[in-house]
């Protein structure tokens, strides 16, 4: 997006009662590149909604689209919020907005997530309490409220077996069990290299690896190459639903698809999936409440659901957390805030392995203008 910075509002912009919405950016850099099978990723760029009730409460969503993943790229997304909020008044409804976004915004799904979730959040904040428990009495989840923490398995950096196992090490003494590797940036004996210095170092943990895609028809030699390490899965070997199911069928290695998962809106044409797992990031996705019915269809159809970040900011990560707290399932994927240099605000902690759900109504945390953030326009 190509705007002027709009000077920050005060708690009676818009029409003076306090209502109101705002559009922000960010750019955080990472504390070093991430290397991934769709090359290496230096800088997070995204959005953030926020939307005011007159009692000045607020509540906040991400738009932090990436290449390769469905739906618009971020300057469009911007586009799309900025004219959507701009249209949207009056915010005082969130069931309206919410509603309304999930008519209008499934085609841009990170604006859909953005909006959404931040009706959610301040519908939650209003009724004071977490996002958690506002979700899971959206979608009738059993048990009752989810109080957290959230086991989610620890991104491992390194691009030598020395370092790998350094990484694997600190991870399983701090707390987790479920390990997680980027391969398929470089030669496959540089991967078996790397994996098995992991499972050398970590031999009790569970072991996710992440190709992004990048191995293609190669794939199915990669999986019978690693098939000796045992990993828990194996994510995106290759590129499209159709050739990972091809893939699951002739392997016993459980397969995840993760940016070929179909877009929420027609996820139900493609079940079963015919994978034994699918990665579903909130901020990727759409609206909280979706990804948490599209986790029990799913379930119900025998792919496992696990909940992701995006390598968002604090914001759409503490918004998976939530989702991953109701939908009760395997170890998330929620340990990318360590990967940025600065935020928006304190990312949710993690200890002993888990995700802690920030204390307090809502998402639990407050996003500050001294995070990155650039105030892009107000609405109301």
């Amino acid at each position: 997006m190509n705007r002027t910075p709009a000077t920050e509002p005060d708690a009676t912009d818009g029409d003076g009662s306090g209502a109101g919405a705002a559009l922000y950016s960010y750019a955080l850099p990472l504390r070093k590149p991430l290397v991934t099978g769709r090359g290496p990723l230096r800088y997070r760029r995204g959005l953030l909604v926020r939307l005011r009730d007159r009692d000045g409460r607020a509540g906040w969503g991400e738009a932090a689209p990436l290449a390769g993943w469905h739906g618009p790229d971020l300057d469009t997304t911007g586009e799309v919020l900025a004219g959507w909020l701009g249209a949207a008044a009056p915010f005082e409804e969130t069931e309206a907005l919410a509603a309304r976004a999930d008519t209008t915004l499934r085609d841009v799904p990170c604006a859909w997530a953005a909006v959404a979730g931040a009706a959610a959040d301040l519908a939650a904040r209003r009724r004071g309490v977490p996002l958690a428990s506002f979700l899971a009495r959206e979608v009738s989840a059993p048990g009752g409220p989810p109080a957290g923490p959230v086991p989610t398995a620890a991104l491992i950096e390194g691009d030598t077996p020395e370092s790998v196992a350094s990484a694997a090490t600190g991870a399983a003494a701090a707390g987790h069990t479920t390990l997680k590797l980027k391969v398929g940036s470089g030669p496959l004996a540089d991967d078996v290299a790397r994996v098995a210095a992991l499972r050398d170092a970590a031999p009790a943990a569970a072991l996710r690896l992440d190709a992004n895609g990048a191995w293609g028809a190669a794939a199915g030699d990669a999986v019978r190459v690693l098939a000796r390490f045992e990993p828990e899965l194996l994510e995106e070997p290759c590129r499209g639903l159709a050739q990972l199911r091809r893939l699951q069928e002739g392997s016993d290695i459980p397969i995840a698809a993760d940016e070929s998962l179909p877009p929420l809106t027609d996820l139900h044409r493609h079940l079963p999936l015919g994978v034994a797992a699918a990665v579903l990031k909130p901020s990727a996705l759409g609206d909280p409440v979706a990804v948490l019915r599209a986790v029990a269809e799913l379930t119900e159809t025998g792919t496992g659901a696990i909940i992701g970040s995006f390598m968002e900011s604090a914001v759409g990560v503490a918004t998976a957390a939530h989702v991953a707290a109701v939908a009760a399932g395997p170890a998330a994927g929620l340990g990318t805030s360590a990967l940025l240099h600065g935020d928006v605000c304190e990312p949710p902690a993690v200890r002993a392995g888990a995700v802690q759900l920030p204390a307090g109504p809502g998402l639990g945390l407050e996003p500050e203008t001294a995070g990155g953030m650039t105030l892009l326009e107000t609405f109301g």
